[in-house]
């Protein structure tokens, strides 16, 4: 007999291990009605992993993404006074609306749709002047494309608050940075406080702190 199921927990004994498996309702109907044929029986068990299952489990969103959408949602209640569930459907209508995605759930969407969802909720706090929380680059997976986001718009990468271009390759002291071609000079985007902590710690220890670095981008 062969059937899916998934291990629920498991105990060492004494001069044994005790394994239990947890099967759907559709398994475990087919299961117990020959489970009398297997009792008191020497059985050989394989665990083998279902390979199309667990691509498919990869491809979904990760808890990581779910968790940074409602943080993001939060701070967006925290601003608004509107709830979670209300700024969820919302937002989510909207972005439907504004994209190629059809309606979604937060349980089972895809990873990239969730990735895209996440950049509009940031987008739209940055728009909006609502603080985050948390670091906005933890919840990119292209976090270049998000710290170009953050210069274009000129938003901190780190607090989402209005920022200012800090050069990370230095230009010289008492040079007209107006007359400099800058093109190939790392930058990024960073409030006043920020920029600040920059200079204070040193970028390498600011890049290892926020997970944030200086990234080319012309103009």
């Amino acid at each position: 007999m062969r059937f899916k199921c998934r291990i629920d927990t498991y105990r060492g004994l004494k001069k044994s291990m005790k394994l239990t498996l947890e099967l759907d309702k559709k398994q475990a109907k087919e299961v117990l009605r020959h489970i009398d044929n297997f009792m008191d029986m020497p059985l050989i068990a394989e665990l083998v992993i279902d390979n199309e299952e667990q691509a498919r489990r990869l491809q979904q969103i990760s808890p990581e993404q779910r968790k940074k959408i409602y943080a993001i949602l939060r701070d967006m209640e925290a601003y608004t006074g509107e709830s979670v569930e209300n700024l969820k459907e919302q937002t989510k209508q909207e972005f439907i609306q504004n994209s190629q995605w059809e309606d979604f759930s937060l349980s089972d969407c895809s990873r990239e749709l969730a990735a895209d969802y996440i950049e509009y909720l940031i987008n739209l706090c940055f728009e909006m002047g609502i603080p985050l929380s948390e670091n906005p680059a933890d919840g990119f997976d292209d976090v270049d494309r998000y710290l170009i986001m953050c210069l274009q718009k000129r938003i901190c990468c780190v607090c989402g608050m209005p920022g200012e271009i800090h050069h990370v390759d230095s230009i010289g002291i008492g040079r007209d940075r107006t007359k400099i071609d800058d093109s190939k000079h790392r930058k990024i985007c960073l409030c006043r406080k920020h920029h600040t902590e920059a200079h204070t710690i040193g970028m390498k220890a600011f890049e290892e702190k926020y997970h944030v670095y200086g990234i080319i981008w012309e103009q």
